[in-house]
């Protein structure tokens, strides 16, 4: 989990790096918003690794939900119509 949330930590840092023109602003931040979701997922699973608590699953699993239907938007909104395989 410690390689998840690092892999998503500078993925952020590049996609913040990234100057979308602004018909894709909205879409940039939703997808920076997902990649902040996938981290504070992964940090909350890998504290559920060091002590087995459930409530890190229990906050770890929305926050993966939600990360996961905002790429969708996002893939929406770049390809519309396309098919999105599960």
């Amino acid at each position: 989990m410690d390689a998840a949330r690092d892999v998503y930590a500078r993925a952020e840092i590049r996609a913040r790096e990234l100057e979308p023109p602004p018909s894709l602003r909205r879409v940039h931040a939703d997808y920076l918003a997902a990649i902040r979701l996938y981290r504070q997922s992964a940090v909350e699973m890998a504290k559920l690794a060091a002590d087995g608590r459930e409530q890190h699953l229990l906050a770890a699993y929305p926050l993966s939900e939600t990360a996961s239907k905002k790429l969708l938007e996002v893939g929406d909104a770049l390809w519309p119509g396309e098919y999105v395989p599960n």
